[in-house]
């Protein structure tokens, strides 16, 4: 449940950035808005990116961890699994606030000069 929360904001807040210029700050549709994205907005796309890239490798290790526990082989062992998503998991919930982290600091910081 928790991954489903998380794939779906992450996915949602992608757009942040650019509806926050667009939307809030008044930056015309005419024109571009590369000029005004600061690394700030880079960090968080890319911080959301990876959430949801490791929200789908949870969601196929999970897959085979069921596989593997009605006893089909699977690639990796059952330590293996565990492993990965543990690591999935937590490190998809940090890229997640990362975002999120970087998002508030492009909104604060506004446009840049």
């Amino acid at each position: 449940m928790t991954i489903d929360i998380l794939l779906g904001l992450s996915t949602g807040a992608l757009v942040l950035p650019t509806v926050f210029l667009r939307s809030f700050l008044g930056v015309p549709e005419s024109e571009a808005l590369g000029p005004h994205l600061r690394p700030s907005a880079y960090v968080t796309i890319v911080a959301f990116a990876i959430a949801i890239l490791l929200g789908l490798v949870f969601r196929y290790t999970s897959a085979k961890w069921v596989k593997q526990a009605w006893g089909q082989r699977t690639a990796l062992g059952p330590k293996s699994l565990e492993r990965v998503l543990d690591w999935s998991f937590w490190i998809m919930v940090v890229a997640f606030f990362v975002g999120i982290g970087g998002f508030s600091w492009f909104a604060r910081g506004g446009q840049a000069s």
